[in-house]
């Protein structure tokens, strides 16, 4: 009789189908960002030989609850919400995915801010209430841009914005030189940018990178776009800053609660709100789950396990 290996997905959406017979794939029921608690539960009810990870916390009390555990496998490249030291403590062998979403987060980046900047939602709607208004917008070009966080995907977006005649700031504690970007400190570019976009993994030293203080520091009308992390940005400080109109808009894929209910849906004139869909366009998001299953089997493999 084949042995059933069990696989639990964490993911919120995980579409891949071909993998062996031998797997036993458990999909996250919520269908949504997983909460400590949950995640323990599942760990608990199905005793998983591997996880296929999303962005939610696995620690080394979770790791500790699967006594069966041999394999994480990042669906993704980020691997600031896996306890690593741990992994390595417990044998446990951590993955993640070399395919990045580059291509597609950085599209979505620059189609954020190009409809930010033209108003294309404000534009829209007064044709679809019949009031015609041929309104003067901003232009992209000849505008400074920051970027926060400067390697894969920041990296890709700033060379979109160099090829729209965009001047470039960035910051990241990683990067000190960029082909593209001129590196600074974050206070230098949040008070000389006229738009400001994210590209970082968060962790705890940069959880609520941008509050009061920062929204402060801001240029008048200064728009704000995330695809990176919802945990980034405190919303409180960012739905005061746009109450106060002290920035002019923000475009927000990633949310620290999904699926997203919050107190910026209050704001639909000059806001722009995505259910974290960065990486799902083209083949991305079918290559990145396969290089997730494909790194699971690998490491299964890698420990005795016959997949």
């Amino acid at each position: 009789m084949e042995q059933s290996i069990t696989i639990l997905c964490n993911t919120s959406s995980y579409t891949f189908t071909e993998f062996p017979a031998s797997i036993n794939l458990v999909k996250n029921p919520f269908k949504r960002k997983l909460t400590e608690d949950e995640v323990l539960e599942l760990v608990r009810a199905h005793n998983p030989d591997g996880i296929i990870a999303g962005v939610e916390e696995l620690n080394e009390g979770i790791m500790k609850s699967a006594p069966n555990l041999k394999v994480i496998a990042r669906c993704g490249i980020d691997l600031d919400s896996i306890d690593q030291k741990a992994a390595k403590k417990l044998n446990i062998s951590v993955y993640r995915t070399h395919v990045a979403p580059d291509i597609p987060a950085a599209e979505l980046t620059v189609a954020m801010i190009l409809c930010l900047v033209r108003k294309l939602k404000q534009l829209d709607d007064s044709v679809r209430q019949d009031r015609w208004e041929r309104t003067v917008t901003g232009l992209l070009y000849g505008r400074r841009v920051g970027i926060i966080g400067c390697q894969i995907i920041g990296t890709r977006v700033s060379y979109l914005m160099n090829n729209f005649g965009c001047s470039l700031l960035g910051y990241d504690p990683e990067v000190r030189r960029h082909e593209y970007i001129d590196m600074v400190d974050l206070d230098y570019m949040l008070s000389h940018s006229d738009i400001i976009t994210l590209h970082m993994s968060l962790g705890k030293e940069n959880y609520h990178l941008l509050g009061d203080r920062e929204f402060e520091m801001m240029k008048p009308g200064a728009l704000i776009v995330n695809t990176s992390r919802g945990g980034l940005i405190d919303e409180e400080a960012l739905v005061k800053a746009l109450r106060n109109k002290k920035i002019g808009g923000a475009a927000i894929d990633v949310f620290e609660e999904e699926p997203y209910r919050g107190p910026l849906l209050e704001f639909p004139e000059n806001t722009i709100l995505t259910p974290h869909v960065a990486s799902f366009a083209g083949t991305y998001r079918f290559d990145i789950e396969k290089e997730t299953m494909d790194n699971v089997i690998e490491g299964l493999r890698k420990k005795g396990v016959d997949v």
